[in-house]
């Protein structure tokens, strides 16, 4: 069996509140505050097999304002989860990749690119999007509240196959408990067939990137730089996914927790253990998966 490895897409904003000459920031919704920012919104991709995580590229999303004057110049969300992916399975083509993505990713253009070239996707999906199920269209939230379809008592998930724009897809409905044990239903969209909790961990499993952009804003520096080089602005968010690698490569020889460990470890050891690191990311890369 080949080993399973999850290739996580997702974005994040990297402030620059006070910026008026940086290239490439641009005005965007900030959810946390409610409001517009100033910020870069860089999209990250990194492989997981669930314990550790390695950022393997990353790009940018530009605001509405810069596409309206040169839209032909920068490449769409989807053009660039497909640039990820591509390259997701140039290193690691041998072992059996799954894309993981939220809703903002689910679109037509996406799903479809992967079901025409027999890549497995599993994707948060919007529940007002309508299928069509057993020969009629309805919006997944209303097959979600059905009797017999909605997962009840034990079963946390369950998967139903429908048809979206003429693809056969399978729709998993998840049941989710907040810390206050208030029950809530997500939908999730897949291009290839499994168990339903399958369906349900494998995009649970997506919470790795969540934890790389977090370490590295906190610990890396990931939003410190001022520079108003686009060009100087991607290669040190390069160097932090660079740093975060090897902290997970730490975090593996030494057996600790927490990428905050290792990276408290680096600050205690010379230059040359870094670049002896560096070496065996390379042979990572080269081998397989870390």
């Amino acid at each position: 069996h080949k080993k399973k490895l999850l290739c996580v897409i997702d974005d994040t904003l990297i402030k620059k509140i006070y910026s008026q000459e940086m290239q490439g920031a641009g005005m965007f919704y900030d959810s946390k505050i409610g409001k517009r920012i100033m910020a870069y919104k860089l999209v990250a991709c990194l492989i997981s097999d669930g314990t550790f995580a390695i950022p393997i590229e990353c790009s940018y999303l530009f605001s509405n304002e810069i596409l309206e004057l040169i839209p032909e110049k920068f490449q769409s969300k989807e053009d660039i989860a497909k640039s990820f992916i591509n390259l997701a399975i140039k290193l690691f083509g041998k072992e059996r990749i799954i894309v993981v993505a939220d809703g903002l990713y689910a679109t037509v253009n996406l799903l479809r690119w992967c079901e025409n070239n027999n890549i497995a996707a599993e994707m948060r999906m919007h529940s007002n999007r309508v299928v069509l199920f057993k020969g009629e269209k309805v919006a997944i939230r209303e097959l979600g509240n059905r009797k017999r379809i909605r997962p009840k008592g034990l079963k946390m998930a369950r998967t139903i196959t429908a048809w979206w724009h003429n693809m056969e897809l399978e729709i998993t409905i998840v049941r989710r408990f907040d810390k206050k044990g208030r029950e809530s239903i997500i939908f999730q969209v897949a291009t290839y067939k499994a168990l339903p909790h399958e369906h349900a961990l494998n995009y649970k499993r997506r919470w790795p990137i969540e934890k790389v952009i977090r370490t590295s804003k906190q610990h890396l520096g990931l939003q410190d730089c001022y520079s108003t080089s686009l060009k100087t602005q991607h290669n040190h968010v390069a160097s932090v996914f660079l740093s975060y690698a090897l902290a997970q490569l730490e975090m593996k020889k030494c057996r600790l927790k927490t990428p905050e460990e290792a990276i408290r470890g680096f600050k205690r050891k010379n230059a040359n253990i870094l670049f002896k690191r560096l070496e065996r990311l390379n042979q990572s890369y080269d081998c397989g998966y870390a």
